[in-house]
């Protein structure tokens, strides 16, 4: 699948670039690191995010089969076929490498791009809707059918740009991030607060998505970002729970993630599981999703209450 739009989706990237590079000088600025980190980072981040995007999305294929085996292949740029967390992994490794090139300490470097990085994230997102028939789901009535709430099928046919409501959760993480973070955290809390409410926010959106790339699903109906999205969670709530000791927040993750899976299971197969009359199962599903998106923010704000700032140095960002 080709570019639909390309000078939206170029000019959205070279936007997102351009605005996360002056924030992020200006955040690095503020909490007495060197601005130079954000050039770097920008630089190495880049070139990180498409590789790791495109091996994190070749990954499924390599596990379980399907993809050709030919070099060509592996090393083709498609727009339709990179993985989205996988980009935002890498390009976190890039800050990571470039806050040791510079020699600043990488917590409070990742601190910094913490708000600048949602922006940037949102800016991805947005461009998105300018790359083939990637991401789309029904398309509710109280939406206008327009860009960019709505794009185009194959058809002709308006339909939803979950992208674009990926793209406003990035926002309001990055406004949550922005109004929180003025008062002291641990090294590493604030970024990994933001990656928290990005992948809890997108494990509900991929349930909206009906398309996205030839590798959507595994373990037949799971899509696989929501399967990356809550390995990150699980990750970073293990690591929590060893430094705070307290495991509710971990149990409560555990919990929303398995009802998560079954409800996915119950969406899939529900012949075996017969519901009370008159029960919509759509609708039922919708809220279940949502709910466990919610009680895994419920999780984190938990996780909050149990670590004291003195855990570390105070964080600083924009």
């Amino acid at each position: 699948m080709d570019f639909v739009n390309p000078a939206l989706v170029y000019g959205l990237y070279a936007a997102g670039l351009t605005v996360f590079g002056v924030l992020y000088t200006f955040s690095l600025k503020k909490a007495g690191r060197k601005p130079l980190c954000a050039l770097w980072t920008v630089l190495i981040g880049t070139v990180l995010a498409v590789v790791c995007a495109r091996l994190f999305f070749l990954l499924p294929a390599l596990i379980f089969g399907g993809a050709p085996w030919d070099f060509g292949y592996f090393v083709a740029l498609r727009p339709d076929e990179m993985s989205f967390t996988g980009g935002c992994a890498g390009f976190a490794l890039g800050a990571v490498l470039a806050a040791k090139a510079c020699r600043e300490d990488a917590k409070a470097a990742l601190d910094a791009m913490a708000v600048p990085g949602c922006l940037l994230v949102a800016f991805a997102r947005l461009a998105e809707t300018g790359i083939g028939y990637l991401n789309m789901g029904e398309m509710p009535s109280f939406l206008p059918a327009a860009w960019p709430f709505a794009v185009m099928n194959g058809w002709g046919l308006p339909e939803l740009s979950v992208s674009t409501l990926s793209a406003l959760a990035a926002l309001l993480c990055a406004l949550w991030l922005q109004l929180t973070g003025k008062k002291p955290a641990a090294p590493g809390l604030r970024f990994e607060k933001a990656v928290w409410m990005l992948c809890a926010v997108q494990l509900f959106l991929e349930m909206l998505c009906t398309t996205s790339s030839w590798i959507p699903f595994i373990i037949s109906f799971i899509h696989y970002e929501q399967v990356l999205c809550a390995v990150i969670l699980l990750v970073i709530m293990i690591r929590r729970t060893v430094i705070t000791k307290k495991a509710g927040p971990l149990i409560l993750t555990v919990l929303m993630l398995g009802l998560n899976a079954l409800m996915q299971f119950v969406q899939d197969k529900p012949y075996l599981f017969p519901l009370p009359g008159g029960t919509d199962l759509a609708t039922l599903s919708v809220v279940v999703f949502a709910l466990t998106s919610a009680g895994l923010i419920a999780a984190w704000l938990l996780s909050e209450k149990v670590q004291s700032p003195s855990c570390g140095t105070s964080s600083k960002g924009i």
